[in-house]
């Protein structure tokens, strides 16, 4: 990988709109992660249209920086109100509360803000080492290992995202359905329009985003508001941890980055699996573990390293495959979709610059998170007494602006609540929305390198087979899928008793 991008990304990343943006990114991430129950997926989601007039370059920098400072804010509320922020803070609810009932609430705070910059970090340095030996694999793909790669990443993050294989691949069934809406690529004909002349350019990715993600929330706030709320208390001890603190936890640290860097490569999992996967190990190694669960401070650490260490691990697939290691770089990718920017494996090289600005946008979003975080956490503390149907209205708004001003059509407006509609019944009925956004970004890659393996391979689907490539991805594919069936658990469980035997 030329030297040139790589400084190229880190020039781009320096400027003084870039760094200013990073830093309103990250304070943005920090007060809506430290809202009960909102999640960085939303608060991409819901901003990603106030980056449709900035460079590439920049929108990316500052949606990486809210993705960051939310990964970390989440432990905000689940240390004061033992009610996690984000899903992926619900380990350090485990001993960050209690720490909080013992009146060391900023101490919890300090070590999680720590913890988090030096997961983050590791994350971010892994990424950029690994990136420009990604960039010498992708050239050997081709239309026909695009294809191979958009069937794994449906059937990987289909198969793993409720740990049944059945909802994840009905939700990103119906993406790759929703995807196909719009003027056929190669007739020009359109396609499930039903006459609607608003629907020939296609369902707009940003919509749909803002409806499944954000509108359900808002919906679910609103359920909760006649309920009563529990109020955090202010922090009356310190933020900054003693250095003989940080010195002890440091290998915990090192363990949970590390965990966390490996779950985020794969994709389907997130920050709530590596957090747990961390705490679980943190316990396992520590000489004392009934403390664990009490207001061990190695409890709170290790989730939170494993938490914002998942963001850079995340984004390997994102930018090597194209496919989105969770819904928040899936939103990344949407961001670049909107840019007009297809990702695929040749993000690398054709749009090496970009994506590395985005590499050094999550380091520089670390770095800013420790700084922002010391100066405001304290005062995230009074996001938490907002009540809750308040948010649900402010949400709605911006819903409903954020979904306007992108076509300035009253049209992506319905769509957009129709969505949300839609989204709020998956999550009652407990299907996940990710592969629904999944199947949406990698429609159109699926069907391009489709019909042009077709025109390769002329009209023979042996051409699949020609490829070593593709055909490994896609027995891998294969094996992903059958995994998750009944059939495959069938045979495993007769597989453990023939060996009780």
């Amino acid at each position: 990988m030329d030297l040139a991008l790589i400084l190229g990304g880190l020039t781009n990343v320096l400027s003084l709109t870039n760094i200013s943006l990073v830093l309103l990114g990250t304070l943005l991430g920090l007060f809506v992660g430290a809202m009960p129950g909102l999640s960085a997926t939303m608060a991409l989601a819901l901003l990603l249209p106030l980056t449709f007039t900035l460079e590439p370059a920049t929108g990316l920098s500052m949606l990486a920086a809210l993705y960051v400072g939310a990964s970390y804010a989440g432990s905000i509320a689940a240390i004061l109100l033992r009610t996690p922020g984000t899903p992926a803070a619900a380990a350090t609810v485990m001993d960050g509360y209690p720490l909080s009932e013992q009146g060391q609430a900023g101490k919890a705070l300090g070590i999680s803000l720590f913890s988090s910059f030096f997961g983050g970090l590791m994350s971010g340095v892994a990424l950029l080492t690994a990136a420009p030996l990604l960039g010498v694999m992708v050239l050997e793909f081709g239309p026909v290992e695009l294809f191979a790669i958009a069937v794994l990443g449906m059937t990987i993050i289909g198969s793993l995202s409720q740990g049944s294989v059945v909802p994840g691949l009905l939700s990103g069934g119906l993406g790759l359905l929703v995807s196909t809406v719009g003027m056929d690529t190669t007739t020009g004909t359109p396609r499930m329009a039903f006459g609607n002349i608003n629907l020939f350019s296609g369902i707009d990715f940003t919509v749909a985003l803002i409806g499944l993600f954000s509108v359900p929330q808002a919906l679910l706030l609103i359920e909760k508001t006649g309920s009563p709320s529990k109020v955090a208390s202010a922090i009356k001890d310190r933020l900054v941890p003693k250095m003989s603190e940080l010195k002890r936890l440091m290998p915990n640290i090192l363990r949970s980055g590390c965990i966390g860097i490996a779950t985020g490569l794969i994709p389907g999992t997130g920050g709530d699996t590596a957090s747990w996967f961390a705490y679980n190990e943190a316990k396992r190694f520590a000489k004392d573990k009934s403390s664990f669960g009490k207001g061990n401070i190695a409890g709170v650490a290790a989730p939170e390293a494993a938490n914002n260490a998942v963001v850079g691990g995340a984004l390997v697939p994102t930018i090597a495959l194209g496919i989105p290691g969770s819904s928040s770089t899936a939103i990344l990718l949407g961001a670049l979709m909107v840019q007009g920017i297809l990702p695929g494996p040749n993000l690398l090289t054709d749009h090496g610059e970009i994506t590395f600005t985005l590499i050094w946008a999550v380091i520089m979003a670390n770095i800013a998170l420790l700084v922002v975080g010391l100066m405001f956490t304290k005062l995230c503390v009074s996001v938490t007494r907002i009540p809750d149907g308040f948010v649900a209205c402010a949400i709605i708004t911006l819903c409903i602006i954020g979904s306007f001003a992108i076509n300035n059509n009253f049209f992506d407006v319905g769509l957009m609540l129709a969505f949300g509609a839609f989204g709020y019944w998956m999550v009652k009925a407990d299907i996940s929305p990710a592969p629904m956004v999944i199947g949406l970004i990698l429609g159109p890659v699926m069907e391009k390198s489709y019909k042009q393996s077709m025109l390769i391979g002329q009209e023979s689907f042996w051409v699949f087979l020609e490829s070593p490539i593709a055909t490994v991805l896609l027995l891998i594919a294969l094996l992903s899928f059958l995994q998750a069936t009944p059939f495959f658990r069938w045979i495993k469980s007769l597989f453990k008793m023939i060996r009780s035997q």
